[in-house]
């Protein structure tokens, strides 16, 4: 087997296991398997709405290739009923309600953001594979007891600005940092519809998330 395809197995089996373990034990399990040429699909257009002569695909955080990439992604979250915004931080946040009210979340996801000349798996996959558990959960109509999460952080490659700011250990400095793409840290979160006026209305307190899994890159 094809290493890049048993990896990409693993994870969205390890996702779907995190996610609702009772799903590969209450329903049979050729009703819950994901669907992976869907999966693939996503990610080979995601690169070609960017990609060069050469086959790569630069989608810096703040471009234009960027933007064109999350609103692509955004679409994809909402199809998948994800209740979809860009929260202050700029970072994309997808929700699905769980059954046990004010239970804490379950937040999958990685990056959509590349370094320049990048591939086509490094950090897109992390999110289209967890945008297609949610899509499998979405088409079977079933609702998890933890709420779940996906989210599509920001500027990861440029210094994990999108996940650090959830957790508040961006210091101030380094929004006037120049980025890739040209444009301040502090621009670019205006560029893709954040607010860095406001980013302590979405910083995450200790015991907010109740657990998740991140596509390593």
């Amino acid at each position: 087997m094809h290493k890049r395809v048993f990896s990409v197995g693993v994870l969205l089996t390890g996702l779907l296991l995190l996610v609702a373990p009772e799903l590969m034990f209450s329903q049979p399990q050729k009703q819950w398997r994901v669907n992976g040429s869907r999966l693939n699909d996503h990610l080979q257009t995601l690169h070609k709405l960017v990609a060069k002569a050469s086959g790569k695909a630069s989608r810096v955080a703040f471009s234009d290739a960027d933007r064109t990439g999350r609103s692509y992604v955004i679409n994809l979250m909402r199809a998948a009923g994800l209740e979809t915004k860009i929260d202050h931080a700029g970072n994309i946040m997808g929700r699905r309600a769980g059954r046990a009210s004010g239970s804490a979340s379950l937040m999958l996801g990685s990056h959509l953001d590349s370094v320049p000349d990048g591939g086509l798996y490094d950090g897109p996959l992390g999110v289209m594979a967890a945008i297609e558990v949610a899509q499998t959960l979405h088409e079977h109509n079933y609702v998890t007891s933890h709420p779940l999460e996906i989210v599509v952080f920001q500027n990861e490659e440029g210094g994990k600005t999108g996940s650090r700011l959830l957790s508040g250990e961006v210091m101030d400095k380094e929004f006037d940092l120049i980025t890739s793409s040209g444009k301040t840290i502090r621009d670019g979160i205006r560029s893709i519809g954040g607010d860095p006026d406001r980013l302590e209305q979405i910083r995450r307190r200790p015991g907010w998330i109740g657990g998740g899994s991140r596509h390593p890159g």
